[in-house]
């Protein structure tokens, strides 16, 4: 049964919490500093210092996090990233759909495959089978950083040990642009043309190499 991503957003709070109570404490200590008086210096009690450090404050602001570490001498920095499960919008299902309608007869089509490593839960946004051969496919509305995606798509194709990879991207202006400025450093890992891969899969074929599909 896959983890809701709540329950996942839960986890993962309580895990940076802890961490970085952890981080706070190891900094404090090095300072020769007691709790009273860190606390003191950003205006909180050194009650709340030590439900902190003990990752126990679960509803501790961050700009709280910010001034600790910034007493202490550490950054304490937030950022997002796209997480192993993205959610689905309309213009990555239109994608889909739309290679689906293009494949040729005998081929299956799976949606949401899970890596083929037990407890991963990164999965493929479909896989197109036929009886000798398995196509992982992602799609991609909208590409911003081209190296973390190109990245993220390799690291899923080591780990589930696929030789090929098929990548759809929307067909604008914009992915056009950000694909010709990223043309040769993405040579080497989607050798296919686009055409010959969508060729190939009408035909029922394997493509020759990864691909990425503009649709």
């Amino acid at each position: 049964m896959r983890e809701r991503k709540v329950d996942r957003g839960r986890r993962q709070a309580r895990r940076a919490l802890v961490a970085t109570g952890d981080d706070l404490r190891e900094a404090r200590l090095r300072a020769g500093m007691t709790q009273k008086q860190v606390g003191a210096s950003i205006g909180i009690s050194h009650t709340q210092v030590s439900r902190i450090e003990r990752g126990l404050a679960v509803r501790v602001a961050y700009d709280t996090l910010v001034l600790l570490g910034a007493v202490l001498g550490l950054d304490v920095p937030l950022r997002t990233y796209p997480s192993s499960e993205p959610i689905r919008d309309i213009a990555q299902l239109t994608l889909l759909a739309r290679l689906r309608g293009l494949l040729g007869p005998g081929l299956r089509w799976r949606t949401e495959v899970p890596l083929s490593i037990p407890g991963d839960r990164r999965a493929w946004d479909a896989v197109i089978e036929a009886p000798e051969w398995r196509i992982p496919v992602d799609a991609e509305s909208r590409l911003r950083d081209v190296q973390a995606f190109a990245r993220r798509i390799s690291l899923k194709q080591r780990d589930d040990q696929s030789d090929v990879v098929v990548v759809l991207v929307a067909d604008t202006r914009h992915n056009r642009h950000v694909l010709r400025l990223a043309g040769p450093d993405l040579v080497a890992a989607f050798p296919a043309t686009g055409r010959a891969a969508v060729a190939a899969l009408a035909k029922a074929e394997r493509p020759s190499g990864s691909a990425i599909v503009l649709l």
